[in-house]
């Protein structure tokens, strides 16, 4: 079965996203997968030994992952569809376990996506991890449409 897949951050653009995904999934009888990805490492190469996240700050990281997809499982009730959800954990960037789980699934028919998560957004168009999932979309020669619900 074809599904739509969402990519959240308890950010407003993201539960926009959600919400879009959900209208389309419910009006074409489309499953929808949720996912939040949360980093088990700081990126960077000045991190060195600091570069593992404290095992209290990893926990608050997943308590917040799991409160985010909960939020995402309510709304998809209110309206009438049921989601699968996955809480990812990475040491590599974020937009790089996006893509890998849209690459590794066969029946991702969409990928949702807010235009912006947590960043500053004065001067730029998109936010980072949404510019950079784009970008790696088209690197890896990706024919799953996306779209970007500001």
């Amino acid at each position: 079965m074809q599904e739509i897949l969402v990519a959240v951050d308890g950010s407003e653009a993201s539960k926009r996203a959600l919400l879009f995904a959900l209208k389309i999934a419910k009006s074409m009888s489309l499953k929808v997968s949720v996912i939040t990805v949360i980093q088990s490492r700081l990126q960077g190469y000045r991190a060195g030994y600091f570069s593992f996240v404290d095992r209290h700050i990893l926990q608050e990281l997943r308590d917040f992952g799991k409160k985010v997809l909960d939020e995402a499982e309510e709304v998809g009730k209110k309206e009438g569809v049921t989601l699968g959800t996955h809480l990812l954990e990475t040491e590599n960037e974020v937009y790089e376990e996006i893509v890998d789980f849209l690459s590794k699934s066969k029946d991702i028919w969409l990928l949702v996506l807010g235009s912006f998560g947590h960043s500053l957004r004065d001067r730029i168009i998109l936010g980072s991890t949404t510019q950079r999932v784009l970008f790696e979309i088209g690197r890896r020669n990706l024919s799953v449409p996306v779209v970007v619900v500001p």
